[in-house]
């Protein structure tokens, strides 16, 4: 009889959440409407001062994703033959093993799923809003590779996403994560370069946050689009 269990796993990534500039525009916007009356009075700033305000909110939250990103690159290396382990623990205890990593968590995923023999990795991965650039993955999912799972491997990406799309884009210097723009048609002059055991999904249309927390709301969504593998 098949057995369903769940298990979570947390690792030193570095920090908890990244609020996204855009929320403080919209606390403070909500804030001047509850109390307008108050403020009648008040000088407003000028355009400039707010330009310069954003900057500095922009530059704070992007120092923070710069911070959580390294700490994050080091740490899914060093822990990999850990996170390893674990799954291969979980391997020997049930019958089919699926693992659903997010963002940063990804990168985890994909160090410690290199360091496992093709038949011994999890059945099957997805990868959610995955922090990872092509050159990151390619190698694992190519033709003729099996895939990142033994089985089943999603990856899930949005172009809704503004945390990967505009300060992880800075911070990657201008390249652009899987998670927000998804896999690239082809590989050199290679258009049928991926693994069919690999399915890629765009889930823009069921991620909410109006674009703000689209990043965070796979967490809440996910049942909802799901590969079935």
């Amino acid at each position: 009889m098949l057995t369903k269990s769940i298990y979570s796993y947390s690792w030193p990534s570095g920090s908890s959440s990244l609020p996204i500039p855009l929320a403080s525009l919209g606390s403070t916007a909500y804030l001047i409407a509850k109390n307008i009356n108050q403020l009648k009075n008040l000088r407003f700033p000028t355009p400039a001062s707010m330009v310069a305000a954003l900057a500095i909110d922009v530059s704070l939250h992007a120092g923070r994703l710069a911070y959580q990103f390294n700490v994050a690159n080091q740490e899914s290396r060093d822990r990999a033959e850990m996170l390893a382990w674990r799954l291969l623990n979980l391997r020997k205890k049930h019958e089919y093993l699926r693992v659903v990593g997010h963002s940063l968590g990804c990168r985890h995923i994909v160090e410690a799923c290199t360091l496992m023999d093709a038949k011994e990795r999890p059945d099957s991965i997805h990868l959610c809003a995955p922090a990872l650039v092509a050159p990151d993955i390619i190698d694992q999912i190519r033709k003729n590779t099996g895939g990142l799972g033994r089985l089943n491997t999603t990856i899930y990406y949005s172009e809704k996403d503004l945390t990967l799309g505009v300060l992880l884009r800075a911070i990657l210097g201008g390249q652009q994560a899987i998670g927000e723009i998804g896999l690239p048609d082809k590989v050199g002059q290679d258009k049928d370069w991926l693994d069919p055991s690999v399915k890629v999904m765009n889930v823009s249309k069921s991620l909410g946050g109006f674009y703000i927390g689209a990043h965070t709301d796979y967490a809440n969504k996910f049942h909802y689009f799901a590969h079935p593998s």
